[in-house]
């Protein structure tokens, strides 16, 4: 994964706009979390930090935009819990490349 996006993902799983299936690994949007938290700490990562800040040369809208992009490409749930056919067929899959 790129540098910048692991940023953005970082930051959106510490403020828990972003989750991890405790179960899958999937990551996934939590719909019900207010993202504010995640842009506030975005920009003062930026304005503070120096390894923020030379990442995104002192723009706090590169990243802001990058962890919009970031929150609004995930799903809303973890894509193998809403879809358990899907998670057999993996297994399967995996069974047999073993």
């Amino acid at each position: 994964m790129e540098q910048k996006q692991s940023i953005a993902v970082d930051i959106a799983l510490q403020t828990h706009v972003l989750r991890s299936c405790p179960i899958h690994h999937e990551i996934f949007c939590d719909d019900e979390v207010d993202p504010s938290a995640a842009f506030a700490l975005a920009v003062e990562l930026v304005r503070q930090h120096k390894p923020y800040s030379d990442e995104f040369h002192n723009d706090p809208h590169e990243l802001t935009d990058l962890l919009s992009a970031t929150i609004g490409a995930a799903p809303t749930c973890c894509p193998l819990c809403a879809n358990p056919t899907e998670e057999r067929s993996s297994a399967r899959l995996e069974h047999f490349l073993v």
